[in-house]
């Protein structure tokens, strides 16, 4: 066992004078996210973003970065009782920089064979210099070089016989989370929902077919060394293999694609907007939806986009000039108050959630999320589904999805607006592709799981308004 040391100079910290030249080392820059992701709440992509943006680093360091922050708060549970087992003391009771340099370092040792342990071993004693003490440099250095001699008793957690301790720790996620996924689908049901969430999810663009076709875009990536999948479940999308930064590229800045989860566009399948139609987005930043259905109602067709924040609403417009999808209409409005003043023929409410069924992309939501979370929107969801069903034309749609796979946010919520207004009925709309049979129930009703359905998790219910 190591002593752990837990005093930090004052001087360290963000401030801290970069190693060589204006750029920081990669690591430098993963840890600072890191620290800036757990001590001030920023979320991990926004934090590594802002630094990138300060230093201009390769694509091939910013993915390495990338890995190392969304890596480490994946597997911080994991990281923590592999400290516990090297240290004398608690992984608590070390400064955060200290102990966020140990899980960087033993996720590299650990779970990136790419990287050379010596060079684990020495980047990180090299931090502990910069943000700790001649104790803590010390404490770094055994307790990395203690990990390689024990790799192999540190790879696997012993199971204690308690299910929900030994899937969290295991498969990294706190403890309420794995007991409600056990209740809810069984041990092994869960374990493999948690296993999906670890896995890096797959990358899929929605072709811009205003501007072009999957088989054109495809071409048109493939000089970049981009190779291209049709996508699982919907002819417009296409899976990509590609580590690079894709928003980058010119196909991008001309608008022949949108990055979108294909989950998303079956949420927009379900609605089933026709050429010509006037379309409600309720909830519509970032505005991947919107664009979807403004694709589909074409030129002759109107889409009003609807958001509270104008702020996010700047970036759907961006995303509609790039798309050149004129057909947009962008509106500052709450969405559980009425502020429209006609009658759509479809309405797509796309609630504010918990987030759960996107864990794969967003690590940090297993320890940003309570117990007490899930349900806590309840209200927020309920209000703007009936604002929705305010808008929708008789005979019209309303379709409410989330990307989150939790009852209380996804059935619970329709039951109860059904109570208030019957005439709201499920529906299920005709002309679906037998090819989507997998992901839809009899009822208009869409529930994907990441095991099994290779998207994110996701919800969403059709109603048809027949008063």
């Amino acid at each position: 066992m190591v002593r752990s040391h837990h005093d930090t100079p004052a001087d360290a910290g963000e401030n801290a004078p970069p190693s060589h030249g204006n750029a920081p080392p990669v690591r430098e820059i993963a840890l600072k996210a890191l620290h800036r992701a757990e001590t001030r709440d920023v979320p991990p992509r926004d934090a590594l973003n802002a630094l990138f943006r300060r230093h201009g680093y390769p694509v091939r360091d910013r993915a390495f970065a990338t890995e190392l922050v969304y890596g480490t708060i994946r597997w911080r549970r994991r990281l923590d009782w592999m400290l516990g087992r090297l240290l004398r003391g608690k992984p608590e009771s070390l400064t955060p920089w200290i102990r966020l340099i140990l899980h960087m370092g033993l996720y590299q040792l650990m779970m990136m064979d790419q990287v050379p342990a010596a060079a684990a071993t020495h980047e990180s004693v090299q931090l502990a210099k910069r943000y700790g003490h001649e104790g803590t440099v010390r404490l770094t250095n055994a307790v990395l070089r203690t990990a390689i001699r024990q790799r192999e008793r540190l790879s696997r957690p012993a199971r204690g016989g308690d299910p929900v301790a030994d899937l969290g720790v295991t498969h990294s996620y706190p403890d309420w989370l794995a007991k409600r996924w056990i209740e809810r689908f069984g041990v092994e049901s869960a374990a493999a929902l948690m296993e999906a969430g670890n896995r890096p999810p797959p990358l899929s663009v929605r072709v811009n077919t205003s501007r072009s076709t999957p088989q054109d875009l495809a071409a048109a990536l493939a000089p970049k060394g981009i190779r291209v999948e049709p996508g699982r479940w919907l002819d417009d999308f296409l899976i990509i293999r590609h580590a690079g930064d894709l928003h980058t590229l010119a196909s991008h800045e001309a608008g022949l694609f949108q990055v979108q989860d294909e989950s998303a566009g079956l949420a927009v399948r379900l609605l089933g907007p026709r050429a010509g139609e006037t379309v409600v987005d309720l909830c519509c930043a970032p505005g991947g939806k919107t664009t979807y259905i403004a694709q589909i109602v074409g030129a002759g067709g109107r889409v009003i986009a609807c958001d509270s924040s104008p702020y996010r609403l700047r970036r759907v417009e961006e995303h509609r000039r790039r798309m050149g999808l004129g057909q947009v209409r962008l509106v500052v409005m709450d969405g559980r108050s009425p502020g429209l003043d006609f009658k759509a023929d479809r309405v797509l409410v796309d609630a504010p959630c918990s987030g759960l069924g996107t864990i794969a992309r967003r690590p940090d939501l297993r320890w940003r999320r309570t117990a007490e979370d899930i349900g806590r929107l309840r209200g927020e969801q309920l209000a703007l589904l009936e604002n929705g069903a305010g808008i929708v034309k008789p005979g019209g749609v309303l379709v409410y999805s989330t990307c989150t796979i939790e009852p209380e946010e996804n059935d619970d919520v329709v039951a109860a607006f059904r109570e208030r207004h019957p005439g709201f009925r499920p529906d299920s709309p005709g002309g679906w592709p037998a090819e989507l049979a997998g992901v839809m129930d009899g009822a208009g009703r869409i529930a994907t799981l990441p095991p099994v359905h290779g998207v994110d998790g996701s919800f969403a219910a059709r109603l048809r308004n027949t008063g």
